[in-house]
């Protein structure tokens, strides 16, 4: 196990792709310009043994406050589920003073419908914060991060593995076009940097929707899906438009009526 980054000594590159505790960022913050900032919803990630083919959600309103649960299946007979819920109703079900098993209890409770009878699967499941980590310099000297170690996306976007994925292939394709690794680790810089920038924007913009959840779920079911589908800003009128015709034919059908009386004569 490294300890230190002392222990990397004797290496041409070290790429680091340790993950959202990062030992070598965390040793290099400063060189890195690391920024850490937290979002403002508590989660717990479980898993279960009700199947879910894709990616759906369950948006449950409760006498103490909302919740919303992301599952989707990641195996045969395995499914994640990660509880969401704002401050508010965190601190109303007194979570702070729960232990894991009691959590796990109340969440099986307000998603029982959803769960069919299925229990949840606990691994640690501790309520925690989103942390968004951003590095300006993605190297230093011959350290270069990628992945999470590097940056964050929002779980409602679903995409830090491939952001990680995406993120080696960009640096080995630097690094294989030029001969000099600072160069290489420039370019890497250069060239992902603005796609990755562009993504985590999104995730933030997708982020701050699921925090006032609990006032879109007041919305009419056209309009809460219309707010859902364009919250993270990457799918305008247009493109929905083209996606889903019948959909926003709909929408825009009940949308008519409210700007009409809303008109002037």
């Amino acid at each position: 196990m490294i300890a230190s980054v002392d222990q990397l000594t004797g290496y041409d590159l070290i790429v680091a792709a340790d993950g959202l505790n990062s030992l070598v960022r965390r040793s290099f913050e400063g060189d890195f310009g690391t920024s850490l900032s937290y979002s403002a919803n508590k989660f717990a990630w479980y898993g279960t043994t009700k199947r879910f083919e894709t990616l759906s959600q369950t948006f449950v309103k409760t006498d103490l406050g909302s919740f919303n649960a992301h599952h989707y299946r990641y195996s045969p007979d395995m499914s994640t589920f990660l509880v969401e819920c704002d401050p508010a109703t965190w601190q109303r079900y007194g979570f702070a003073e729960k232990t894991i098993d009691e959590s796990k209890a109340i969440c099986e409770s307000v998603f029982a419908a959803t769960l069919e009878g299925h229990s949840l699967v606990s691994n640690k499941s501790m309520w925690r914060n989103f942390p968004w980590i951003w590095n300006e310099h993605w190297s230093f000297r011959n350290m270069v991060l990628i992945g999470d170690a590097l940056h964050s996306a929002h779980f409602s976007i679903g995409s830090g593995t491939r952001l990680a994925i995406e993120d080696a292939i960009a640096l080995t394709k630097a690094l294989e076009a030029e001969r000099d690794l600072s160069a290489g680790l420039r370019q890497y810089q250069s060239e992902r940097k603005p796609i990755v920038k562009k993504l985590v924007t999104a995730a933030r913009t997708s982020a701050e929707w699921y925090e006032k959840f609990p006032e879109h779920m007041k919305l009419g079911l056209l309009e809460f899906a219309y707010s859902y589908i364009t919250r993270s800003g990457r799918i305008d009128d247009a493109r929905l438009r083209a996606m889903s015709p019948a959909f926003m034919a709909r929408y825009e059908t009940t949308k008519r009526p409210l700007q009409q009386s809303g008109s002037k004569p």
